[in-house]
């Protein structure tokens, strides 16, 4: 995945993403935001906003903090916020692998279908507990490579078919978190067979003082 071709496939998908895609996930959108226990007041970073299906499911008393690296899909986040009454919400277009906010800036992060759309996951992990308050909960929902021999053979091979749609069907989450370092609380499937996963984090950055290398060269273009 290459962050250039991601912008332009999903500037595309923009435009029947709620009504295909977006219709899949709700529910475990949904259970995945319920699983960070926001209090009043708390900051909560969306990374990787999108359509802002996740808009419906966070408590009026949260801030939202939205980025999205297409432009496209930030349209339509933009025209929920415009019609529904929402938890008070900021949008930016910026890229996940550089995040254009100060360390320690969040109370939570959730991370919904983004991990295998980018093309480094273990930096996008790391700038998310850069910005995140030391043993902030950060969520992650995403479809992550079957621990089952045969079906990660097969997801292999449909990865790259996977790509040219966006994504990438071969990211293992147990190599993912063996070269982060991160610790996970818990992890569960909303079904007993699902092809999506949700993995509950405590930021333990302060345990991993000296690993986060800041980021370079930060855009950020409000929405």
């Amino acid at each position: 995945m290459q962050e250039s071709s991601t912008r332009s496939i999903y500037d595309f998908h923009a435009m029947f993403y709620d009504v295909t895609f977006g219709k899949l996930v709700r529910r475990r959108i949904a259970r995945g935001i319920s699983h960070m226990a926001i209090n009043p007041g708390d900051q909560v970073l969306d990374l990787g906003i999108g359509t802002g299906a996740s808009l419906d499911f966070y408590p009026s008393h949260a801030r939202i903090v939205g980025i999205d690296l297409s432009g496209g899909m930030l349209r339509e986040c933009r025209k929920k916020l415009q019609q529904k009454r929402l938890a008070p919400t900021q949008l930016f277009q910026a890229n996940a692998l550089e995040l254009p906010f100060r360390d320690n800036a969040f109370d939570h992060v959730f991370i919904s279908h983004v991990i295998s759309v980018v093309s480094d996951p273990c930096r996008l992990l790391t700038e998310a507990q850069r910005v995140s308050k030391p043993d902030a909960r950060i969520v992650i929902v995403n479809h992550f490579q079957s621990t089952n021999r045969f079906i990660a053979m097969v997801e292999k091979f449909l990865c790259p078919l996977c790509t040219m749609l966006g994504w990438r069907s071969d990211l293992p989450l147990d190599d993912l978190i063996r070269r982060t370092g991160v610790e996970v609380d818990y992890r569960f499937k909303l079904e007993s067979i699902d092809l999506w996963e949700t993995v509950v984090i405590t930021n333990n950055k302060d345990r991993r003082m000296g690993t986060f290398v800041p980021p370079t060269g930060v855009g950020c273009v409000a929405a």
